[in-house]
């Protein structure tokens, strides 16, 4: 008895589009608790829908009707939809496609690309096709990444979808979604070799980057260097030299420094760029510098590990020892070894900075090394290791005067603690 109440009831709402969905989303749900009064609820709403004045609203509520009805399971559905097809070419250009973009976007919620795609061929404004048809690719993709039945159905139908979107950059993104659809697929080397379609420079270096990403995550990355550097090079080509450090970078971030390198290597202002991408790395992602310095020959790794090694003394929770040891492996400078030395300072490793300092032949760094080393050790209180780390400075008026300052010190510390000693005494 309530199902026919809540039928009855339907008929005070004043709004016929919000009653004709109504009726629909009822006769929905009865369908799926097998209540025959499913046929009164969607023969309400059609007829409500086709007393609807105005053709748009009329058609927007046919549309809800023939949702409803294919959510239900019922074969009806897409006769509701052919019918709107034929029927609203009366409606003026800017209306229409408002209509079949509705379509299509309810048969995308559907799942049915197929049907999507044909109702969104039937836009006349470009932008608004583009629009729908790459909502439809993005779907699609989606869905293949989420499941593995009708692959090749939904790859077809995407490409198809791509044939028709004319315009940038909308293109383009419809390409990367395609590219996204091959990698799930495992289907790696058509998927890289799409990147080169892409017309528009932001989005060709996206690809490159999801791309490399991506075949990273799945330990692939290093069967296919030779296709992503072919690749990089045609796009270097066609968008121009600024594009090279995009790429590089794209290389460099997923942990492949060679051939981040040799993209450079040679290019006006390459060292500049190279210390640009190293300074990226260590503020995005640290753990892939180490690959990237050890790609670097001597002059490159003095001038790049300069400018690292400032940044990490400027911000040291930047730093780890994988990249210093890389930085140390890979040049004799020793500026930039008297910075690792400081490097050891900060992270209360004076035996090692200690070592380092101990090995450096230029007069003045050394002594900047063990000076700072001995006013390390005199602030943990051991002034033995001080006055050691003093000695090893090769300058003696530096020296000495480094010894007298340590002794001083170590006096004014004492003192204090030894007139605490004696008050306690007399008590």
């Amino acid at each position: 008895m309530i199902v026919k109440e809540v039928l009855a009831s339907v008929e005070v709402i004043p709004d016929p589009y919000i009653k004709s969905v109504t009726y629909a989303k009822i006769g929905e749900r009865l369908v799926k608790a097998r209540d025959r009064n499913y046929k009164t609820a969607f023969l309400k709403a059609l007829e409500t829908a086709k007393e609807i004045e105005d053709p748009v609203k009329m058609f927007r509520a046919l549309l809800s009707v023939g949702y409803s009805l294919h959510r239900a399971g019922l074969k009806s559905s897409k006769r509701i939809y052919q019918g709107v097809l034929e029927d609203s070419r009366i409606l003026p250009p800017p209306q229409r496609d408002v209509i079949m973009a509705t379509a299509a976007r309810y048969m995308l919620a559907l799942g049915e690309i197929g049907e999507a795609i044909t109702y969104a061929l039937e836009i006349e404004d470009v932008k608004l096709r583009d629009d729908v048809l790459l909502e439809i690719i993005r779907a699609n993709t989606r869905m293949i990444e989420k499941e593995q039945l009708k692959v090749a159905y939904r790859l077809r139908k995407s490409k198809l979808a791509l044939e028709y979107i004319e315009e940038e950059p909308h293109r383009s993104k419809a390409l990367l979604e395609i590219i996204k659809a091959y990698i799930a697929l495992g289907s790696y080397e058509n998927g890289i070799s799409l990147i080169r379609s892409i017309g528009v420079k932001e989005w060709a270096r996206q690809a490159f980057k999801e791309v490399s990403f991506y075949l990273k995550e799945r330990d692939v990355l290093g069967h296919y260097i030779d296709s992503l550097e072919a690749v990089a090079q045609e796009l270097i080509e066609k968008f121009g030299e600024e594009f090279t450090e995009d790429l590089a970078l794209a290389f460099a971030l997923s942990g492949e420094g060679v051939p981040a390198i040799e993209l450079i290597r040679g290019r006006e202002n390459g060292e500049e760029v190279m210390t640009r991408i190293a300074l990226e790395l260590l503020e995005r992602d640290h753990d892939v510098l180490p690959a990237f310095i050890s790609a670097l020959n001597e002059r490159e790794a003095e001038i790049v590990g300069r400018a690292v090694m400032n940044r990490i003394l400027e911000k040291p929770e930047l730093g780890n020892w994988e990249i210093i040891k890389a930085i140390g492996k890979s040049t004799p400078s020793e500026e930039i070894w008297a910075k690792i030395a400081r490097y050891y300072v900060i992270m209360g490793e004076l035996e090692g900075a200690m070592k380092i300092g101990s090995i450096l032949r230029d007069t003045r760094l050394r002594s900047v090394v063990m000076a700072d080393v001995a006013h390390h050790f005199l602030k943990k209180g051991d002034v033995e290791r001080a006055i050691d780390a003093a000695l090893e400075v090769r300058e003696p008026k530096f020296s000495s005067l480094l010894i007298s300052e340590i002794l001083v010190k170590a006096l004014e510390q004492e003192l204090p603690r030894r007139v605490e000693q004696w008050k306690g005494s007399r008590r």
